[in-house]
């Protein structure tokens, strides 16, 4: 039995694709062809179930990599242009804090639903459990093949996503594909991703939480900062603010990566002496512990570690600490360092930075430079964001740009239900 034809193959059934495919489905017969057992699997899981579909503040400032080229994608599919979309399908979109923007009724499967409905409801088809490991052109067509079967389509999109969350779908099946193509891919490595530390220093700290100004360093030359609450684990500190810094490392040669620290500052709104003056106050109370110094200012388990990282010796009362030691204390709570001995790894990360330059593709149009009918969008491409939305917003617009532009090449008197 032959293989069936379509007039599009879209392979991966996460944010970019199903985007992708909403918009194929309106110009011609459409197949979504999806590795996992189900479809949007790490869609699900964003914003911890929430989904944080997207963020007020987008612009080119919160993206790294081909970042030039990429602003005129995020120029051409502003945050407003995506709220009517969602609108226009049924979707209100709730703001909450630093501009990031959910589903109204802050349900991922909400958004799953709605982009599985605009491509079921118009004859697409999904096909799980369908891993393509090779695509070949044969008489007019491009044959997609793997375990599961062959499927010919005349146009591709290619938006198997990124290395990030292997549990979710995460993997190097996109790139694969990308480079047997011709294309290159730049290299890649997680991001926004929890920093380790030697275990000795962080296991004492598990559990513990602070509000703080973080930096990155090798040797004295800073390389990034961030604010933000800290979170303490048993293998190194994660939180919203190191996530940020996360990319830094990862670019990091590994000669600097060998004297890597982060800085902790965990009172930043107070300068040198006024918290020494404030801990020379509290230490002339005759009966004050001297390991409670630091806990009417920081998280208990925070408190004790500063204390024994700042000087040597632990006195019964903190009227007995000296000068030059309530000096030291102070100067260990603006900086509580740790080296950074690598990332959490790819099972931890949320996104992938790295991929394949997007001066490879026409970015007008997102079709390869290399293979003519293929498409590629999303976290294959060499563009990831900040964290608070920015990466499902480039899903979301690359998925849109991307099944518009090859429905228009197949089919250019389409008449779409969402004005671009």
């Amino acid at each position: 039995m032959g293989a069936q034809r379509y007039e599009f193959a879209i392979v991966g059934a996460g944010a970019s694709g199903l985007m992708a495919a909403g918009e194929t489905v309106q110009a011609g017969s459409t197949i979504v062809l999806e590795a996992k057992q189900k479809p949007g699997k790490k869609l699900l899981a964003t914003g911890n179930g929430r989904c944080n579909l997207g963020n007020r503040g987008v612009s080119p400032a919160h993206y790294h990599g081909d970042v030039e080229r990429a602003s005129r994608v995020l120029e051409r599919f502003s945050s407003e242009k995506l709220e009517q979309f969602w609108r226009k399908n049924g979707l209100l979109c709730r703001e909450l804090d630093e501009g990031r923007l959910y589903p109204y009724g802050m349900q991922a499967a909400s958004v799953l639903e709605c982009l599985l409905r605009r491509v079921v409801e118009r004859g697409g088809e999904v096909r799980c459990d369908f891993p393509v490991e090779e695509i070949r052109r044969e008489q007019g067509f491009l044959t997609l093949s793997g375990p599961s079967g062959k499927v010919r389509a005349r146009r591709v999109i290619l938006a198997c996503g990124g290395m990030a969350s292997p549990s979710l779908g995460g993997g190097e099946l996109g790139y694969r594909l990308a480079k047997s193509l011709g294309h290159q891919v730049t290299p890649l490595f997680p991001s926004l991703v929890q920093l380790t530390a030697p275990p000795a220093r962080v296991k004492p700290l598990k559990g513990a939480r602070s509000l703080a100004e973080i930096s990155l360093w090798t040797g004295s030359h800073g390389v990034a900062s961030a604010k933000g609450e800290v979170q303490f684990t048993g293998e190194g500190l994660s939180g919203i603010c190191v996530f940020e810094v996360s990319r830094s490392y990862g670019e990091l040669s590994e000669k600097e990566r060998k004297t890597a620290e982060l800085s902790v500052c965990l009172m930043p709104e107070y300068g040198p002496g006024d918290l020494y003056a404030f801990l020379r106050t509290a230490a002339s109370s005759p009966l004050l512990p001297a390991q409670e110094l630091l806990d009417g200012l920081l998280n208990r388990l925070v408190a004790r570690e500063v204390l024994k990282s700042a000087v040597r010796r632990l006195p019964a009362y903190a009227r007995e600490y000296k000068p030059a030691e309530l000096s030291a204390i102070a100067a260990r709570v603006r900086d509580f360092r740790f080296p950074v001995t690598g990332t959490a790894g790819w099972q931890a990360a949320q996104v992938t930075a790295g991929g394949v330059p997007l001066s490879e593709v026409d970015i007008s149009t997102l079709e390869s430079r290399l293979c003519s009918g293929v498409y590629l969008t999303g976290e294959l491409l060499n563009l990831d964001g900040d964290c608070g939305g920015y990466n499902l917003h480039w899903a979301w617009a690359t998925g849109l740009l991307a099944g518009r532009s090859a429905g228009m090449a197949a089919n250019p008197g389409t008449r779409w239900d969402f004005r671009l």
